[in-house]
């Protein structure tokens, strides 16, 4: 029985939608109030975001490593806000907060871990759903 794959390009295109929708998410989140929960939040969202934008380059990549990846990527640009290079960089760019952050906050990493969590899960289930079906004619029970 051959075994089941995810589609590169069914990947990719549900991918695309998630990273719309959590670009959505987060810029409606930019809308409200802070408060430490809508901070949370907005790292979560992150994570999951720069994997999701991971996959689309490499969709067939296992899970863990776009979720470790995504991770890493957060927590190093992060750990860039201590040196004050953002904020060069926003004074010159003013989107760029947006993606680079304006001041370093701890929690953030711990935000981070639950958005690579997340991140994980979204892609079991995205490739999960984007599985081809054998074309040996057999189906399996299993797969029904």
């Amino acid at each position: 029985m051959p075994r089941l794959t995810a589609s590169p390009r069914n990947v990719r295109r549900l991918g695309a939608l998630g990273a719309v929708a959590c670009i959505a998410l987060g810029l409606g989140l930019q809308l409200l109030d802070r408060s430490p929960i809508l901070d949370v939040l907005g790292s979560i969202l992150y994570v999951v975001l720069v994997g999701l934008l991971v996959l689309l380059v490499r969709p067939t990549i296992p899970e863990f490593v776009v979720a470790s990846v995504a991770f890493a990527i957060a927590t190093a640009i992060e750990l860039l806000q201590l040196t004050g290079i953002p904020d060069s960089i926003g004074a010159v760019v003013p989107l760029a907060p947006l993606v680079l952050g304006s001041a370093f906050d701890p929690i953030d990493l711990v935000a981070y871990v639950g958005g690579a969590v997340l991140l994980f899960l979204l892609l079991h289930v995205i490739t999960r759903l984007t599985r081809d079906v054998p074309t040996s004619g057999v189906a399996d029970e299993s797969i029904r």
